[in-house]
């Protein structure tokens, strides 16, 4: 039974909970308001599954499984005990047995889990978890007391109770074996205080959650709960017509929920081990950038709350702010350095939004600051110009299917599908191949389809993800106005950067196509039989999962079912592949811009490649086939390696005359 003190103790523990956790939420609310409600249902299913079924947290074994037997090992015992409090009384022997067996081997479990936790952070030392202070070791001692007095008040109550121990409580029985000797020198009341030790530690273990990295419990739940329901990889729309600011320059220009991702990491270094910029020894870590942002917060939330409650204007920062956020925080290094690949997100087991943040750190030094570096300014020239990043002639952009026989939407409207060439299939010379090898493959298979030729203008994708909004509004909404005109259904699209953008982020703006990725609509040809691959192609090949058409859109399958299909065609994988795929360093507008910092994330994946010993490195993208082509030219390997799109591949291996 409680007594007063226990009842003190609990008040207590609930008081320092629920104060601690209002003080995070009033952290959180200093940012700006964002709508993440609605699809109730949905959202508890897949908090559930990644909070409960730790879906993403398994995918790597050892701090997986660490981590599962601690979650378990904690929190079962702790319902299981309030339950036998109520009830435990009813139940019959054979039942208390059960419960008592089912408790101590859960308990075994959690007491394996912190010794992984332990040899793992101390033992092994991942580079990853560079932060092992005082905090972590006092936590990971203070379970090891909670789980072993758990332990302790077991066995001396088996050591009194039932000498010889029992079945139901093995590792209780060992303890009491060990502690039997002392069995007459203990009493009820010394395994009450013993117990009570135990239970205080819990207790004070809840009470300082929301001082300690393990509010995680609660802010984990919460942000998983809240995540994105929008198209993976789509980010905020900019009011361009009516907002004073643009993008983020100060902390509480994050919206509340990008704040309480800095409350909600853990700081595990997962996102670390899987970014292309930091792996290349760049200044850019995803965990060092959520935590610093973390730190700004903890830093100026007051000030700005309290000139909030002063009803003072902070629309343009703090009034003499001594230690801004660019500069005092973060750097405009660390956010250039950044290929949006998604790497950090898709890894991320609370959920975290990194790209958003930097995405709107851009936005700030684009548009209000114009400060970036200094070729992007000659790519923005461009785009308003030609509509193209190199600037060359709009007007030329279908020049190079003359004599193939294509037709404009202009010319014919009513086809199958229009072909979303983008710019780089229509000007760039080595993919202009890639473009007439998916011309001859849509022939074949009995296509109809027509390009816009000089009235398709860029995606916009690169302008938008290099913090240009306003151009990338003004390209989208051209491009759309010209599609909704021609009555547009279908497109297909050889760039995963366009098919992205013009799947997902057109939607924004009324542009709401059938979008297919050329690899995902020859997948579909192959399928309905419309294309015949007889040619063989004797040949060993890695392929190479672009970012914006595997992480962004999970289009993994279809690329390799096409290469399958080639005939003699010897497809391995690289060790990163999938979701777990590296980056080629051309995203996120890095395609426009110097790579001066570090070394080349281009060469680091070729070489990642070259260890397959391949004859051909496959891609599926305009950009990764550019940074295959240089990164091979740097190893010296661009005679015996060649680079082909799926496509190419799937254009000769038709039989012939099939044309």
């Amino acid at each position: 039974m409680l007594n007063s003190l226990d009842v003190l103790v609990i008040g207590l523990s609930l008081a320092l909970l629920i104060f601690g956790s209002f003080q995070k939420i009033a952290r959180w609310r200093v940012g700006e308001p964002e709508t993440r409600s609605g699809d109730a249902g949905k959202r508890f299913a897949a908090m559930f599954a990644s909070v409960v079924g730790h879906d993403r947290i398994l995918e790597e074994t050892w701090p997986g499984y660490m981590h599962l037997f601690l979650f378990f090992g904690f929190f079962i015992p702790f319902v299981f005990v309030v339950f036998a409090q109520l009830h435990i009384a009813t139940l019959s022997p054979a039942a208390a047995g059960g419960f008592s067996l089912f408790l101590d081997v859960v308990g075994g479990m959690a007491l394996v889990g912190l010794l992984m936790a332990i040899y793992r952070r101390y033992g092994l030392e991942p580079a990853r978890l560079d932060e092992r202070g005082n905090e972590d070791g006092l936590l990971l001692l203070w379970l090891l007391f909670i789980f072993v007095s758990g332990f302790v008040v077991e066995g001396l109550r088996l050591a009194v109770t039932t000498p010889g121990g029992t079945w139901f409580a093995p590792i209780g029985s060992l303890i009491s074996f060990v502690l039997s000797p002392f069995s007459t020198a203990v009493d009820a009341q010394a395994i009450r205080w013993v117990w009570r030790l135990h239970f205080y530690a819990i207790l004070l273990l809840i009470g300082t959650m929301p001082y300690t990295k393990l509010f995680h419990v609660i802010s984990g739940v919460l942000n998983n709960y809240y995540r994105s329901t929008s198209p993976k990889g789509v980010v905020s729309l900019l009011d361009i017509e009516n907002s004073e600011t643009f993008g983020v320059a100060h902390v509480h220009q994050f919206t509340w929920k990008q704040l309480m991702d800095s409350d909600a990491c853990i700081r595990c270094g997962r996102c670390q081990d899987n970014c292309p910029a930091y792996l290349t020894e760049k200044p850019l870590t995803p965990k060092k950038m959520v935590q610093d942002i973390r730190q700004c917060l903890y830093d100026k939330s007051a000030a700005i709350a309290k000139c909030k409650a002063a009803g003072e204007d902070i629309t343009w920062g703090l009034p003499d702010e001594e230690k801004p956020m660019f500069g005092g925080y973060l750097t405009e290094d660390e956010i250039w350095s950044c290929t949006t690949c998604r790497a950090c997100m898709e890894v991320c087991p609370m959920y975290v939004e990194h790209v958003d943040k930097i995405v709107d750190l851009r936005r700030n030094l684009v548009l209000m600051e114009s400060s970036f570096p200094s070729e992007v300014q000659l790519v923005f020239k461009n785009f308003e110009n030609n509509s193209n990043p190199w600037g060359l002639g709009w007007a030329d952009r279908g020049n190079w299917a003359k004599d193939l026989g294509i037709t404009t939407m202009a010319e014919n409207s009513d086809v199958e599908v229009l072909l979303w060439v983008g710019c780089s299939g229509s000007f760039d010379d080595r993919y202009k191949k890639v473009s007439k090898s998916l011309v001859k493959v849509l022939k074949a298979a009995g296509v109809t389809f027509s390009i816009l030729g000089k009235e398709e203008k860029c995606c916009g994708d690169s302008a938008r993800k290099l913090g240009n909004e306003y151009l990338y509004q003004t390209l989208a909404q051209e491009n759309i106005e010209t599609m909704n005109a021609y009555g547009v259904k279908n497109i297909v699209v050889m760039c995963p950067h366009g098919y992205n953008t013009l799947k997902k982020d057109y939607q924004q703006l009324g542009g709401n196509y059938n979008v297919m990725h050329h690899t995902e609509f020859i997948a579909q040809l192959l399928a309905d039989g419309r294309l015949k691959l007889k040619h063989p192609l004797a040949a060993k090949a890695v392929y190479h999962d672009s970012c914006y058409l595997g992480r962004y859109n999970d289009v993994y399958a279809q690329p390799r079912a096409v290469l399958n299909e080639v005939p003699g065609l010897e497809l391995v994988e690289m060790e990163r592949h999938h979701k777990r795929g590296f980056c080629c360093g051309a995203g996120g507008g890095r395609m426009w811009m110097e790579e001066t910092l570090g070394t080349k994330i281009n060469d680091n994946r070729v070489a990642q490649a070259l260890e397959k010993d391949p004859e051909i490195a496959v891609t599926a993208c305009p950009f990764c086939m550019v940074m295959f082509e240089d990164g091979l030219k740097f190893h010296n390997r661009e005679n015996d390696v060649k680079v082909k799109d799926v496509v190419e591949l799937v254009a000769e291996a038709l039989e012939v005359g099939d044309v």
